[in-house]
């Protein structure tokens, strides 16, 4: 489960209290409604006439309100119900509200607020929260994620409305509608039906290693806050993940995913299979699972990275497709903030967020990988994943080794212990110093050797993180690439994502806390428990380096 789903139902669990105590916003503060990026992440900002949200506990009402017609109030839930107010320098103002609940409030940043570093309070009833920091700016867009979360599948449609996903793709020529929050401020009022035309300056559309040309980048007529972009798929792109970003002066935003084929209506590069695909656009459910071990080994003599596992188990329906989302497809990068978790295992190396972001988990029962040791996997609310380590604490993966994944079964997944022999160590960059400096502004071009072309259908997965010091801030990067050429280059627009590495101290001087990693997935061993329409067990080893972003 993503950390902000876990964060809602903590607060869920809190939201029995005494009513009109103090409300309390969580130390995410104000974040933008569709990207959730970490405030001090670059493009964190919250824009000019954008929509954001809040958490915490006795934010507002029990029972969740909402606002239905034009004009937007400034307090939902009576005259004394819940406001949220603003003050940056002289200007203090009542954002809009969309919702409130005591839990969470979405809301819009009236226009006229200036930009700035200021303070924001939430006031229920005759309570009123402490003081919280907003950072202000012009713009800083926020993509809207098919699973609500800011990652994966992107809130794309095409101009008759119809959404994007695995099962309906976009093709090359077609114009598209990326829908999102942030792109600045209006001259209207933001608590009526805005007006059309093009807002802020202009705008980058990133997708995949190019620019779309862009015809209107403003409001959506219907919604307050609400933002369209109207872009063109450029020719010779194809892919079921192929990632999208909006660059403004506030920065680049979150980053998503669009499927792109050449012809027809499905794509052709899902983990999933295509007969799986297929049967999902035949109008069928599915039901797949992914168990992935994963070994990452830093070059640097003593620091021998970490051994985990991760597995879900997903039913998608037709309607839920484009929750499909396992990775990047081949010659793209995406980015994940992680900076509250991916995920809810420390060491389980973020690949939930970047294999699954389908909430639609099946119960299997309980889990435990098999090797010089049995080491059992935590079920956290869906996903399963643990930190491998053997009884001494040494690793616990090793290549040609052999390891069994032991499923007793649950609710809806029937019982397996598939067998596989783990792959090995295949590529190894050579362009990259330990503790080198690399510039977050600039494409990063890596080389490599070694490799195996009959692993991974010839493909390699590149990835790495930038951290501050204490870990506020953290950014995860994923880019799918092929073998043959033995470099690829990572875009700006992606890197310009991360925050500064920041370090720490194992020797002198201090090391950055960046990382660059390769590695090449093992072939899959397909299982097939009852419940399951397919499921596989496959194993990753990555060469680590370790870098300095700035």
């Amino acid at each position: 489960m993503p950390q902000r789903y876990l964060r809602f139902f903590i607060f869920s669990l809190l939201s029995g209290n005494a009513a009109f105590a103090q409300p309390v916003v969580n130390v995410l503060g104000p974040v933008n409604a569709a990207s959730y990026r970490t405030s001090g992440l670059p493009g964190s900002g919250i824009a000019r006439g954008s929509m954001f949200s809040l958490f915490g506990t006795d934010l507002g009402p029990q029972s969740p309100t909402w606002a239905y017609s034009f004009p937007l109030p400034t307090t939902l839930g009576g005259s004394s119900g819940t406001s949220v107010s603003v003050t940056v320098g002289n200007t203090t103002a009542s954002a809009i509200l969309l919702f409130a609940s005591s839990v969470q409030i979405n809301a819009i940043l009236p226009s006229s607020v200036p930009a700035g570093t200021g303070t924001l309070t939430v006031t229920n009833g005759s309570q009123t929260s402490a003081p919280v920091p907003i950072h202000v700016v012009d713009s800083a867009f926020g993509i809207f994620a098919y699973n609500s979360a800011g990652t994966g599948q992107a809130i794309a449609t095409d101009v008759n409305y119809q959404l994007n996903t695995i099962i309906h793709t976009f093709h090359p020529g077609d114009s598209v509608i990326l829908w999102g929050t942030g792109l600045g401020p209006i001259s209207a009022s933001d608590a009526e039906a805005p007006p059309a035309g093009d807002v802020g300056d202009a705008i980058t559309m990133h997708i995949g290693n190019s620019t779309a040309p862009v015809s209107y980048h403003g409001r959506a007529p219907c919604c307050a806050g609400l933002d369209q972009i109207v872009f063109s798929i450029p020719a010779n792109i194809a892919g079921c993940h192929v990632p999208v970003g909006v660059e403004t002066s506030g920065g680049v935003s979150n980053i998503g995913t669009i499927a792109i084929s050449q012809s027809g209506q499905v794509c052709s590069d899902s983990l999933l299979g295509q007969d799986l695909v297929n049967n999902l656009a035949s109008g069928h459910k599915v039901r797949f699972g992914l168990v992935r071990l994963e070994s990452y080994l830093t070059r640097r003599a003593g620091q021998s990275g970490a051994d985990t596992a991760v597995a879900t188990f997903s039913e998608l329906s037709p309607d839920a497709a484009g929750l499909a989302q396992y990775g990047v497809s081949s010659g793209y990068c995406v980015a994940v903030d992680c900076s509250w978790g991916c995920n809810s295992s420390q060491g389980a190396a973020f690949s939930l967020s970047l294999y699954d972001s389908s909430p639609s988990q099946l119960d299997a029962g309980s889990l435990s990988v098999q090797g010089d040791s049995t080491v059992a996997l935590t079920r956290y609310g869906g996903p399963y994943a643990a930190v491998l380590s053997s009884q001494n604490g040494a690793r616990f993966l090793w290549t040609n080794h052999s390891y069994a994944v032991n499923g007793t079964g649950g609710a809806d997944v029937g019982a397996f212990s598939p067998t596989e022999t783990a792959g090995k160590l295949s590529a190894q960059f050579t362009n990259l110093t330990d503790n080198q400096s690399v510039p977050r502004s600039s494409d990063l071009n890596l080389e490599w050797t070694g490799g195996d072309p009959s692993l991974q259908n010839g493909q390699v997965t590149i990835g790495g993180l930038s951290a501050t010091s204490d870990f506020s801030n953290l950014q995860v990067f994923q880019c799918t690439a092929p073998l043959a050429p033995h470099q690829f280059t990572i875009p700006a627009w992606v890197l310009s994502t991360l925050p500064p590495s920041g370090s720490y101290a194992i020797g002198s001087p201090p090391w950055a806390i960046g990382f660059v990693w390769i590695g090449q997935s093992n072939t899959p061993v397909t299982f097939n428990p009852a419940g399951l329409d397919r499921a596989i067990l496959t194993d990753i080893f990555y060469n680590r380096a370790e870098v300095n972003f700035q």
